[in-house]
């Protein structure tokens, strides 16, 4: 009774894992079979090259932006879209300041247009602007960021830090096939890149299960065999 117990659920046991089995080889052969230069977007957009600063683009030293008693991280100054701006950084999140008068200098909708149109090296057209105020699954942690789409066979769409306007993410349809697949092999539903998480730890602990059950049964019903023929 008790070996017939262990026999149905090592068959349902088996199927689970048989199946996880199933979509791990397919995605390694979705991993082979795609382009890593087509998913990465490589050739479709270029960060902007550094500016060399004019004379007349300093206008106030870093003493005078009123930063204190902020403790201040990082400060850098910087060309945004052409204008020369202090980035800096504090434990409440970063900030430009337009190095000409200190005033905030603000990534909005028409700058990080600006922005794609200068980045994107592709053959198609800008047709959609769109901010998220966090995460997505296509920038993963990087934050606030405008999202730009183009109408190219690739399904560009490029990403841009609302932030300080930095080019953190290039996302093609070959990218967000390799996605998907990725997201079934690590198992990881959410976030996607997390390797350690309680399902695929239970996931192999099955398969370890399934494999030495399974030889045990094999075991077991060869041994009784043999008794039957001797």
């Amino acid at each position: 009774m008790k070996l017939l117990v262990l026999r149905k659920l090592h068959r349902w046991v088996a199927l689970v894992v048989g199946l996880q089995l199933l979509a791990w080889s397919a995605s390694g052969v979705v991993f082979a079979w795609l382009d890593h230069h087509g998913v990465e977007g490589e050739g479709l957009a270029t960060a902007a090259a550094p500016r060399t600063l004019a004379p007349g683009d300093i206008g106030i030293e870093p003493a005078a932006l009123g930063l204190a008693p902020t403790p201040v991280a990082a400060l850098a100054l910087q060309s945004v879209n052409g204008q020369s701006v202090y980035r800096i950084e504090t434990a409440q999140g970063v900030e430009l300041r337009r190095a000409a008068d200190g005033a905030p200098y603000r990534i909005d909708e028409a700058v990080a247009r600006d922005l794609a149109t200068a980045a994107y090296r592709g053959d198609g057209r800008l047709t959609n602007v769109r901010f998220h105020d966090g995460p997505t699954v296509e920038t993963r942690a990087a934050g606030a960021t405008w999202q730009t789409q183009f109408d190219d066979a690739a399904g560009t769409s490029l990403y841009f830090s609302a932030d300080d306007g930095a080019l953190v993410a290039v996302r093609t349809d070959a990218w967000r096939l390799k996605d998907v697949f990725w997201m079934l092999h690590t198992m990881d539903y959410r976030g996607r890149d997390d390797f350690n998480h309680p399902l695929i730890v239970v996931a192999a602990v099955a398969a370890l299960w399934v494999a030495g059950t399974g030889l045990w049964l094999l075991l077991r019903v060869f041994g009784r065999r043999r008794d039957v023929t001797s």
